[in-house]
């Protein structure tokens, strides 16, 4: 899926690789996984304004979840 992040400028950067994907950070900064990199493109808080494409999905073992009492709760 493509990737396209909406620059400050109004430019946009455009991510067009099979697998690509975002995360968008707590702290405001947006990281960008390609498929196949060592590491993510990441744009600082200030730099970026919108983003579109496929949301990375972080997944938590069953272990982390029974650690902050979630996992009975299914």
């Amino acid at each position: 899926m493509t990737v396209t992040v909406t620059l400050r400028d109004g430019a946009t950067d455009s991510y067009l690789r099979y697998g690509d994907e975002y995360v968008k950070h707590d702290d405001g900064t947006l990281d960008v996984v390609r498929a196949g990199a060592d590491r993510p493109y990441s744009y600082a808080p200030d730099l970026w304004t919108d983003v579109q494409g496929d949301e990375k999905r972080l997944t938590r073992s069953r272990f982390g979840r029974w650690l902050k009492g979630e996992a009975t709760k299914s």
